[in-house]
């Protein structure tokens, strides 16, 4: 029998994990069985939901909680080790007490770097993490952590940065967001300035990076010299960060405390912001290689993996992989804290058990090369239940006679310009849509990056997408840093003879955020991107993540319908059934109980007269003025902000809880 250890991250980014003889067989993080970003519940809610997704991690792989041998947490706010022996009560009874593991305290950052090192398939190598924060030591926290590892070996810490208390940057104080009188780390100013920039999830206080990234490519520094973060004698030096953040007027003292003065969220981005996101970038970039090149003369390793947050920046991450002699490099794919279950488990396997898995790690010691590790959402179910699903929607499915043939169809209808949705049976693991819960489209027709951006995700227009690509076909097409990016953590130049066949993945900056595709992916994304190649030439698609802004992937295949009634997704691609969507300008709106009484747009206020739920948006546009298109995007975003809803359609309630999903004075 295999050793089954299930692991649990017991912070923001909630997630549960398997392992089987220290392989991992399945994994999901709490946001997507809950439906909120970060999976932050409400206290009360947070240990059936949590058992919940236990249940259908287990269930997915045909076992029970008596099946499991150990069980181990890890958190960042365990206090001390008692705390962190504890960790697993929080779970209530789901565990037997005696098959429960305890990391070392502090354990965030030893996680993150387990995760790292485990999955890379390396006999040895450092491992660098870097984060907003980590765990509390005392009255600090963990800042950035270097460790070396090597298999059979226990770990070793080369070094850890802590700041001076345990204080987090971003805190809500009477609704606005305060920050310390003085700031230290990499990832802490990263986030203060992506706060700043107006960049938050969902109004919380948790920051939204990946988009001051994007932003950073249409700015030129403020300044030549360093405002925020420095290289200082060898060291890394923050003073003067929040003075310059008040020189800047995106903050303000008051009193013994400072003020943060974001950009609204709905405001206008303006040439300061870009640039403001481009100094940040560099800063951000130069003391991360500082560090890195640090771990690597200390350790003489050339071998380097990295997990924690801050290497989900895919410009780092090429750069590092251009510019640092290395034998191989490995960044955990969900580097972000879910993955701490990973890493907590892992840890399990190879050090805390390692008496009783001794020459039994083989199947654990590959590489990991796909994240496809969710609970099966669509082999489990019966043939008719997505049938069934679709004439609840008044939609019909069409079932292919095999996952070839709904490949070749989903890349047919790409072809011809469709936007698709491509659900397929299990999910990835972190933040990226590698194929199993993808927005596809076309990369070569002009406009297909807006109108996504406007008309499917709502999000801002200067965000990119990113491109999948046969791997075989990467270095003819861009610019590789390193063998590969099976993960999509890695941004590279376009060649310049391909950029404008396929503009709608280029980025302003000439790059493009790329994923290589093995000809051994699980499932039929390869299979898909090969027909398309076949049609037109081109070996790769835009490929973006199955949801809309502010919200989680889709995870439930019944909110994929939601999704097909929600947004301009031309068609869904559910495993081997095809549903074509359905004509919204026949739809008939009906104005919601929120909505407002008057509204300062005359076109959103007429609209919502109309909507009364027996007149369809195609008669509505006539009495508007304006395009049947218009019409339907406008009620769209109604329908997105809550104002109006289809008359004789289901709808699926937004995730409620009884208390509020944030704490307006807490966050962080």
């Amino acid at each position: 029998m295999p050793l089954r250890i299930v692991g649990y991250n017991l912070s923001h980014d909630s997630s549960a994990c398997l392992i089987e003889d220290g392989r991992v067989t399945a994994a999901l993080a709490l946001e997507r069985t809950s439906g909120v970003k970060r999976g932050i519940v409400p206290t009360h809610a947070y240990a059936p939901a949590m058992a919940r997704l236990t249940r259908d991690l287990l269930a997915s792989a045909g076992l029970k909680a008596a099946g499991i041998d150990y069980w181990i947490a890890t958190s960042t706010e365990s206090q001390d080790q008692t705390a962190e022996d504890q960790l697993i009560d929080a779970l209530g009874s789901l565990a037997d007490r005696d098959s429960c593991l305890a990391l070392p305290h502090p354990g965030h950052h030893l996680a993150h770097a387990s995760a790292a090192f485990y999955t890379s398939g390396l006999p040895d190598a450092a491992a660098l993490v870097i984060d907003s924060y980590g765990s509390l030591i005392g009255r600090s926290r963990e800042r950035e952590s270097a460790f070396m590892f090597r298999r059979g070996e226990d770990p070793r810490l080369v070094w850890r940065n802590i700041r001076d208390d345990d204080r987090i940057a971003g805190r809500r104080r009477n609704g606005e967001l305060w920050i310390p009188g003085e700031l230290s780390g990499i990832g802490e100013l990263y986030r203060v300035v992506t706060l700043a920039l107006g960049f938050s999830e969902n109004g919380s206080t948790y920051d939204d990076a990946g988009k001051t990234m994007g932003l950073s490519a249409y700015g030129r520094r403020l300044s030549s010299g360093n405002l925020f973060i420095s290289v200082d004698g060898g060291s890394l030096s923050f003073e003067g960060a929040t003075d310059n953040l008040v020189d800047l007027k995106v903050a303000a003292r008051r009193g013994d405390g400072v003020k943060l003065l974001p950009r609204p969220a709905d405001g206008p981005i303006e040439q300061f912001h870009k640039d403001l996101a481009a100094q940040i970038q560099a800063e951000f970039e130069e003391a991360c290689m500082h560090l890195i090149n640090d771990i690597l003369a200390r350790t003489g390793s050339s071998n380097l993996v990295l997990s924690g947050g801050c290497f989900l920046n895919s410009l780092l991450n090429a750069r590092v992989a251009r510019e640092i002699d290395l034998e191989n490099i490995h960044i955990f794919p969900a580097a972000t804290d879910d993955g701490n279950a990973i890493g907590a488990a892992l840890y399990a396997h190879h050090v805390l058990l390692k008496d009783q898995t001794r020459g039994g790690t083989a199947r654990g010691d590959a590489a990991m090369r796909h994240t496809f590790l969710g609970p099966a959402r669509l082999t489990t179910e019966p043939d008719h239940t997505i049938d069934a699903l679709a004439r609840e929607w008044e939609l019909s499915a069409v079932r292919h006679h095999s996952p070839r043939s709904a490949a070749q169809a989903g890349a047919l209808a790409i072809a011809r310009g469709e936007i698709i949705g491509w659900f397929q049976d299990r999910a990835e693991f972190g933040p990226r849509a590698l194929g199993s819960r993808s927005i596809l489209c076309h990369p070569g027709i002009a406009g297909m990056k807006d109108r996504l951006n406007a008309r499917v995700k709502f999000r801002e227009a200067f965000r990119p997408f990113a491109a999948s690509i046969l791997a075989e076909h990467a270095a003819q097409w861009f610019d590789l840093p390193a063998r590969d990016s099976p993960f999509m953590l890695m941004i590279c130049p376009a060649r310049p003879e391909c950029a404008d066949l396929v503009a709608e993945v280029v980025h302003v900056d000439g790059t493009s955020r790329l994923q290589t595709v093995d000809p051994d992916l699980p499932g039929s994304f390869r299979a898909l991107i090969e027909e398309f190649h076949r049609l037109t030439g081109l070996p790769l698609v835009l490929n973006t993540s199955l949801n809309i802004r502010g919200r989680p992937i889709v995870e439930d295949p019944r909110h994929t319908m939601e999704f097909l009634y929600g947004t301009r997704l031309d068609r869904l691609f559910l495993g081997d059934h095809e549903i074509e969507g359905p004509d919204l300008a026949a739809l008939c709106p009906q104005r919601s109980e929120t909505a407002p009484a008057r509204h300062a747009d005359p076109h959103v206020e007429q609209l919502l007269e109309y909507a009364t739920g027996d007149l369809p948006v195609r008669k509505i546009a006539i009495a508007l003025g304006v395009t049947e298109d218009e019409a339907v995007d406008l009620t769209l975003d109604l329908r997105r902000r809550g104002l109006v809803r289809w008359a004789a359609v289901p709808a699926l309630p937004e995730p409620r809880f009884p208390l509020p999903q944030y704490d307006s004075e807490v966050g962080g």
